[in-house]
């Protein structure tokens, strides 16, 4: 009787590392590379995905504070324009004739606060006064442009290529009127 040598020498190797010989060999080996592979391929998408989130919540906080930064320039422009009597100066008796004026073709302040590392320039501008139902009537339009890394102290910042650069700008438009030239207000 004549006994077969691969069914002994595969019998003899049961449960010996490499034992198997055929087209199952070096299998698993293969599987667990390709598993590893995609769970580190998993793994650096996950941790860009919340880098990027991470990145983008951080610039999305950024431009709500460059918006609140260039209305409160918008707000600061309004109350030079619309109190020229500065009423915290000058005592409130009349009659009240300083003339509403721009307060400067362009100026700009840091902020402080929750609103600090940002700057603001406001620019203004004003058609000359015409006359409206016998009153003096004069348009101003500001704009106010707020940035957290200002140019030279000013905004926009057209030298900058940071990535977290922010930047805002508002334009306001608002008249005021006078019953004369040199009067009272309407």
């Amino acid at each position: 009787m004549r006994r077969n040598r691969a069914v002994e020498s595969n019998a003899a190797n049961v449960g010996r590392a490499g034992a198997c010989a055929g087209p199952e060999a070096g299998f698993s080996a293969v599987t667990a590379i390709v598993i590893l592979v995609i769970l580190a391929v998993l793994g650096a998408a996950i941790v860009t995905i919340t880098g990027t989130r991470s990145t983008s919540a951080a610039l999305d906080v950024l431009g709500s504070k460059a918006y609140q930064s260039a209305r409160a320039g918008i707000e600061w422009g309004a109350f030079e324009i619309l109190d020229p009597e500065k009423l915290a100066n000058n005592p409130p008796a009349g009659p009240y004739t300083a003339q509403y004026v721009c307060p400067g073709t362009s100026t700009s302040f840091a902020l402080a606060g929750g609103l600090s590392g940002f700057t603001v320039t406001v620019q203004c501008s004003t058609n000359p006064p015409y006359t409206e139902f016998g009153n003096v009537v004069t348009i101003y339009k500001l704009v106010a442009t707020s940035c957290n890394i200002p140019d030279g102290g000013a905004c926009p910042n057209n030298t900058t290529t940071a990535f977290n650069y922010v930047e805002r700008q508002m334009t306001a438009v608002m008249e005021t009127c006078r019953l004369s030239a040199n009067g009272p207000s309407c």
